[in-house]
């Protein structure tokens, strides 16, 4: 979850997509990669505050909104009361179909302190992966979703992986079973009745 700083003139502003928006699910991801975009309001003193946007996931635009305020106050001193939002919008992935190798280098808050790490995943999205790694926190190390910080995200080549769990899939030979097959016979030949289960493996 990174915050940047925006450069924003008022002569030319793109619209920005309406909060909330529906979006279509995707399978076995629980988190989704939001933008938010804003900034402090604008007061005598600073009538043109610096605008930021912050890349973080979150399961919908409400959490995404929640975490982008939570580090304005913690690191631009701006609460809720004194800002605003220009725009949430959704992140979705240039190439669905193609699998990749991601790195996320994040910060979790264990019972003894700040843990930084970094994880390796293999998946197609990178909404998906990231949260194959929060449940992996979770179930491991009994780490909250709110105390995982996404410091940054990189998409890796093969050559640069290092996790044995990434690499055992970088083999263009590499063949998988396919278990649990019914064989059907002729429908001539096919009983309507039989006293055996079919074996599948």
């Amino acid at each position: 979850a990174t915050v940047s700083v925006l450069n924003w003139s008022n002569e030319s502003q793109t619209p920005l997509p309406k909060m909330g928006k529906a979006t279509v699910m995707l399978a076995g991801a629980h988190l989704r990669h939001y933008e938010v975009v804003g900034r402090a309001t604008p007061t005598p003193a600073n009538p043109a505050p610096k605008m930021f946007r912050h890349h973080c996931f979150a399961p919908n635009h409400v959490v995404a909104k929640t975490k982008f305020w939570k580090f304005m106050r913690e690191y631009q001193r701006v609460k809720r009361a004194n800002g605003e939002v220009f725009g949430v919008r959704e992140l979705k992935e240039k190439r669905p179909g193609v699998i990749k190798n991601f790195a996320v280098q994040l910060r979790w808050y264990s019972r003894t302190g700040p843990v930084n790490t970094s994880k390796e995943i293999r998946d197609t999205h990178l909404a998906r992966g990231v949260s194959r790694i929060f449940n992996g926190l979770a179930g491991q190390h009994r780490a909250s979703f709110s105390n995982i910080q996404v410091i940054r995200t990189m998409t890796k080549a093969a050559k640069d992986c290092t996790r044995p769990y990434v690499t055992q899939f970088h083999d263009n030979t590499i063949r998988f079973p396919l278990i649990h097959r019914v064989r059907k016979p002729k429908k001539s030949k096919r009983a309507v009745l039989t006293a055996k289960a079919p074996q599948t493996f």
